[in-house]
């Protein structure tokens, strides 16, 4: 009997313990300007909790072009994209979501009706590399990383595993004799080209669509072309459509005119349909790429549609919705080109 009211003490302390207002437990610190790579962009208002700074969630989502925020109140879960990323994330969770890997991190606080997470947690989110700087009480935002920090419950496998890599090249990359890490380290990332994803695991179930009469390919590439010039918003949304796209709400937004229900990212996209090889390609079919310039893992980070003599209609950050010609030639695309995906059979 007494070690059964024990525990019932026990469980009501650390049930009041998680429900006890949080704002008891922060120092408020002054608002900091936000560099992105060197250069100033915006201010943020960090707080700080056990020693650590945490930042206000939404704030730099926004800042890092996550424009697609959603809220789930019953479960205080936020979900944001930037059109080829889904990253989601629970207050009191010490493990998020980017795309379709787990990453672990500080459990994010919710203080005063707002999300803060800590900025190696917003580094492990972002695939950036968040870090405070004394000389002048900024935060400072590489991006896209270079380096890592290792969080508690890493292994190796798992930091390889979430920056589309291998254990050995993690471990030349650092000079590293031993798997053994420990939470706090900073880790170089392997080289760009040491980092690509390969095609995502498929989806179960087959793209919904609804049968349609004709040509299907070609009445695509015709509805397509109804929005070349239209502008480029990083992480639009299709409320912004047809006046603002990116890549991915771009080909949901034109499949969508067919009849063909495509998810709202660049890499779920990426994990539909059939795998098609270059010298198979026609019109209509999905053209992915890596996104070096933004991303370090080499995951996937841009698509377009397939245009019938080896072109590509999409809607990219420089030039809006447009065609670029010979686009596995171009010094750019070629490049960074990953995979083809049929979505039309």
């Amino acid at each position: 009997m007494v070690k059964k009211y024990r525990v019932f003490i026990a469980t009501i302390c650390l049930v009041l313990l998680l429900t006890a207002p949080v704002s008891a437990f922060y120092e408020a610190v002054p608002e900091a300007g936000i560099a992105i790579n060197g250069k100033m962009v915006d201010g943020i208002k960090p707080i700080k909790m056990n020693g650590k700074y945490y930042i206000p969630f939404t704030n730099l989502s926004r800042i890092l072009g996550y424009n697609d925020i959603r809220f789930e109140t019953n479960t205080k879960t936020y979900q944001v994209t930037d059109g080829s990323t889904i990253v989601r994330l629970t207050m009191g969770g010490t493990r998020a979501r980017r795309g379709d890997e787990f990453m672990n991190i500080d459990a994010p606080r919710w203080v005063n009706e707002t999300a803060f997470v800590s900025l190696d947690a917003a580094s492990s989110l972002f695939n950036s590399f968040v870090y405070f700087k004394p000389e002048n009480g900024s935060i400072q935002v590489e991006k896209p990383a270079s380096r890592y920090r290792v969080q508690s419950g890493d292994t190796l496998w798992l930091i390889s595993e979430a920056h589309h890599t291998t254990v050995q090249q993690l471990m030349a990359a650092n000079g590293l004799t031993s798997t053994v890490i420990f939470p706090g380290q900073v880790l170089k990332l392997p080289p760009r080209g040491q980092t690509k994803e390969m095609e995502p695991i498929k989806e179960k179930k087959p793209v919904e669509r609804v049968p349609q009469q004709g040509n299907t390919n070609a009445e695509l590439i015709t509805i397509a072309k109804q929005y070349i010039g239209a502008g480029y918003k990083f992480g639009a949304t299709l409320a912004e459509a047809p006046r603002l796209f990116d890549c991915s709400s771009y080909t949901q937004f034109v499949f969508r005119q067919k009849g063909i229900q495509l998810p709202r990212t660049s890499r779920e996209q990426a994990g539909l349909g059939r795998s098609i090889p270059t010298s198979s390609l026609k019109q209509g079919d999905l053209l992915f790429f890596q996104s070096p310039s933004l991303y370090s893992d080499g995951r996937v980070g841009h698509l377009g549609i397939y245009i019938e003599g080896g072109h590509m209609i999409h809607a990219s950050s420089s030039k809006g919705v447009h065609i670029t010609y010979n686009v596995l030639n171009n010094s750019y695309w070629g490049k960074n080109y990953l995979f083809a995906k049929r979505i039309i059979e």
